[in-house]
């Protein structure tokens, strides 16, 4: 995939005079910050007069309490002190901000303010917000399992973390009005040393080994105003649910060059990140809410180590599958961005980036508790089409029964299993039940140019701001068909190999030796596409009267999408791959199919504007009122992939609207901001995910029509830190909230199978799904003797709906966390943290264990099918964990 070529580049010189962010936004740089390049404004956290200044949803940099909008800042303090997990887990510092980190350090989900329509799902968990790196979008595309925190790490180079919701989102984030979270990074200038951490730790209630390696050298190179950073971390860990092999491994590399001369700057930026990750899957619950016998908070589903396998594909290529492997992603970038000050009130920032990624998947997937004799699943392994015999599966480990099931062909062209002997453990829980796995295969590769650039004047009482944004981005999916296999229902499970005796006593091998089959048969499409973003921004901030100011503008915005779909066709061979007749396990490759185009294009306008008003020089007020659109992402397009949808399907955008009081108060060390908002999210879908069981694509997924609903949601955030004496410090984050939904329906698979007869059932008005009412997180500092703190944190997530019938409710859950730092010398620094130190189980996500196709299918559980003994794998969040690290600064 080569970069975008010189015709591209003409394009992009042609519009740097219009790019970038806009309106509350056109506010021109606080008097106080009037000083700072651009360069400095990213990573300067305090204004002379100690007033915090951000530069995130605003033009140029800004005093906190006089930006009108609701961001709230994560200080280099905070984030020394917090034992995060991932990159989304430091936005829990965030007021109204939903964080769920229960995967790891991949595959999070992040929202605010009720914008949370498929949040249960890790598949597209920043489908509304946009995670940036120094200004500009980590990656541009997203899609099913593809998205930014896989190229996304903080380290010591991290000095803080700004986080925008809603508001100015809407015009200064690209196709992300939820918001927007800016990881600032350290430059030489603003922290010039030399800085070493090791870090250790015990994860999974202090039972898994953790280590980790940051560096940071950063200063001047010259006494011409050339300064240079540099760091990076390297880190391996078993995760907090052990699957026998590493969950993560890895590192990043990464810096910046700083020239800082008399009108402006240039800041030269590089990164290179090589990593392995996992996710943790679902664990065996009764009810959605406690760990089902014979698992605890920390078992481990994923597949074993001794699973790893080759197979073949398509076109008689060849890959293998390794689960230890994970998701290797690997990212390389390298960014310019430059502040002049051109005279006469006006100024010029340009800021631009190319990225270069790759994600290759060696993991499980579809790993479900459910009957192994569930009718969806013999499609998939291609049991259903075996004749009448016996099934035996064996312990792989020791070669002894299983089961022993009896294959019974039906009148309708299929057959069916019962279980005559039946030796699996945990079969209390679920009649049958094991653990479906999917030897999950799959390689992203993504190549982004994004440029924003502004141009600003200020005009009597006027600052103006005029500005555009280009987003140039490829992706493409190549997967492989590793196959599906049965594990034990237990912890660590074990694979299960099986034969198939037919009624003349010939014995086929079903399995591979690993226990897989369906060899080489792919459940989706490849694709690969573009995508072209072209946004126009301007923005005024009017300065009525002295303590009066009204903010507006708008975003102009064109999203264009080109995506070919590779498509396969179900595919047989007496012989197989192998050739040999009796093993069946690689009979199915599939051929390669049609390849399919689609084409759409969207073009919106998003406005924002604001009433400011200055009571005094400790608090300040405003409204704010935003109209946005949010236009479906390269997933969802990839997702129009067969002729008569093409032909049909054109899904619109989603329509953001929101009004917001803002309250800002700060003096005598106390800061206070409150925000009551109202929400509005409409044309919202819901995907759900069937099995084709006959026709030309037998065994492969595929999406009926979603039915649009809307979600509304009135709440209040709030923020307050305040220092109660000279060694005791607080800070609270309260968020209450009444999010409710309607206008859904669900989808129930017809008995055609073909999706021709599929039955839609509309859903009764409620509470919107996956979406607390209360969301709090409050902590205290103490300094009893010099050089030593004492800080913990209490976290509250209220209950929330299961789906979006209301079927049950995920219970609410409270977590505390504990540390302690000491000084031991002005360079030498100690610090121990303890997570979760109850070790309390709070439910972040939940799946159905009736069948596969219903564990994918949580919109499906209708209200009153909830039965609270019945088994319901949840996703739990990070069990207790305790670390301690050393920090020596040369």
């Amino acid at each position: 995939m080569g970069k975008p070529n010189s015709r591209v580049g003409l394009t992009v010189a042609a519009i740097m005079l219009a790019s970038t962010s806009t309106a509350a936004l056109a506010a021109p740089a606080a008097p106080d910050a009037a000083g700072e390049t651009a360069a400095q404004a990213d990573t300067a956290a305090e204004a002379p007069d100690n007033r915090e200044i951000i530069v995130t949803g605003v033009f140029g940099s800004r005093a906190i309490e006089n930006a009108p909008i609701s961001i709230n800042v994560v200080s280099s303090q905070q984030l020394a002190q917090h034992a995060s997990v991932s990159a989304a887990d430091l936005l829990r510092n965030v007021p109204g901000v939903f964080v769920n980190s229960s995967l790891g350090e991949i595959r999070n989900v992040v929202f605010s303010r009720g914008i949370s329509a498929n949040s249960l799902d890790g598949a597209s968990g920043y489908y509304y917000v946009s995670l940036q790196e120094d200004g500009l979008p980590v990656e541009l595309a997203t899609a099913n399992n593809f998205g930014p925190d896989y190229f996304l790490r903080p380290d010591l180079n991290l000095a803080r973390v700004e986080g925008l919701r809603g508001g100015t989102a809407a015009i200064t984030g690209p196709n992300a009005p939820g918001g927007i979270f800016n990881y600032i990074s350290r430059t030489g200038k603003s922290n010039p040393g030399v800085e070493v951490q090791l870090k250790g730790g015990l994860q999974g209630d202090l039972a898994n080994p953790y280590y980790r390696g940051d560096v940071y050298l950063g200063g001047k190179l010259n006494e011409n105003g050339l300064y240079y950073s540099i760091g990076g971390f390297y880190r391996w860990d078993r995760g907090a649910r052990d699957p026998g092999y590493a969950m993560n491994k890895g590192g990043q590399i990464h810096g910046n060059i700083l020239y800082d001369y008399a009108a402006g700057s240039l800041l030269f930026t590089a990164k290179y990140l090589d990593d392995h990750n996992a996710w943790n899957e679902f664990t065996p619950a009764i009810g959605a809410t406690r760990i089902a016998p014979g698992f605890s908070k920390t078992s481990s589903v994923l597949p074993p180590a001794d699973g790893a396998h080759c197979f073949p594909g398509a076109g008689g290529t060849n890959e293998c599958w390794d689960p230890t492997k994970l998701v290797h992603s690997r990212s390389a970038a390298f960014g310019l961005k430059w502040n002049h000050e051109l005279g006469d009130g006006w100024k010029f920032e340009n800021n631009g980036r190319y990225t270069s990624s790759k994600a290759d998947w060696n993991t499980g997937a579809l790993i479900s508790a459910s009957p192994m004799t569930d009718v969806v699943t013999s499609f998939i392994n291609t049991n259903a089409f075996l004749p009448a015999g016996t099934i035996n599966y064996f312990f792989k480990n020791n070669g002894k029964l299983a089961t022993s099931n009896a294959v019974i062909p039906t009148p309708f062209g299929f057959s069916v299993q019962a279980i005559t002997q039946n030796n699996l453990p945990n079969q209390n829980l679920l009649a049958g039940g094991i653990f479906t796995q999917v030897a999950f295969v799959q390689h992203y590769k993504s190549e982004n140019f994004v440029d924003q650039a502004t141009l600003t004047k200020d005009w009597g009482n006027h600052h103006l701001a005029l500005g555009g944004y280009i987003a140039l981005s490829k992706l493409r999916l190549r997967q492989g068909g590793g196959g599906i296999g049965f594990s034990t229902l237990a912890p660590q499970p074990e694979m299960l190999t099986a034969t198939f005796t037919d009624t003349a006593g010939k014995v086929f091998q079903l399995t591979d030796p690993t226990g897989f089959q369906a060899l080489g048969t792919v459940g989706g499409n490849d694709y690969r596409g573009t995508q072209k973003q072209y946004s126009v921004f301007f923005g005024d901030t009017w300065q009525i009267t002295p303590q009066l100011t009204l903010d507006a503008g708008g975003r102009w915005e064109s999203i264009n999408y080109d995506v070919f779909n590779q498509t396969y066709a179900a595919g047989f061979s007496p012989t197989g791959a192998d050739g040999d007749a009796l093993t069946l396990y690689d009979n199915n490759v599939p051929s390669v199919g049609p390849l399919y185009n689609t084409k759409r294009s969207y073009r919106m306008f998003n406005y924002s504007f604001s009433l400011a008003y200055e009571f005094s020089n400790n608090f300040n007020a405003y409204v704010r009122f935003t109209n946005g659109k949010k236009a479906p992402d390269f997933g969802g397009i990839v997702a129009i992939n067969t002729p008569a949808q093409i032909a049909t399907v054109f899904p619109k955008p989603q329509k953001i609207q929101q009004i917001e009081l803002g309250l800002k108060y700060s003096q005598g060390g106390i800061n206070l901001q409150i925000f009551p908002f109202y929400s509005k999210l409409s044309n919202v879908t819901t995907p759900q995910t069937f099995t084709y069981t006959a026709g030309a694509q037998t065994g492969q997924f595929y999406s009926p029509p979603p039915v649009a609903g809307e979600i509304e949601t009135y709440g209040v955030e709030m923020a307050l830190s305040a220092r109660i004496t000279s060694t005791l410090s607080t800070r609270i984050n309260l968020t209450l909230q009444s999010p409710k939904s309607r206008y859904f329906g669900s989808w129930a698979q017809g008995p055609k199978g073909d999706g021709t007869d599929d039955a839609l059932t509309l859903i009764a008005p409620g509470d919107a799904d996956n979406n607390p009412k209360i969301i709090a997180r409050g902590g205290l500092d103490w300094t009893p003797i010099k050089g030593v703190t004492l800080f913990g944190e209490v976290n509250h997530l209220g209950k929330r709906a299961a789906n979006q019938a209301n079927a049950f409710y995920l219970p609410a859950y409270t977590t505390l966390d504990l540390g302690a730092s000491w000084d031991v010398t002005d360079r030498f620094k100690l610090q121990f943290n303890m997570v979760n130190v109850t070790n309390a189980l709070g439910v972040m996500s939940w799946s159905r264990s009736d069948s596969l196709l219903a564990s994918i299918d949580r919109q499906g559980l209708a209200k009153g099918a909830y039965n609270p003994n019945g088994l319901y794998p949840i996703l739990g969040i990070q069990p207790r964990a305790a670390f301690l690290s050393a920090n020596y600064k040369f």
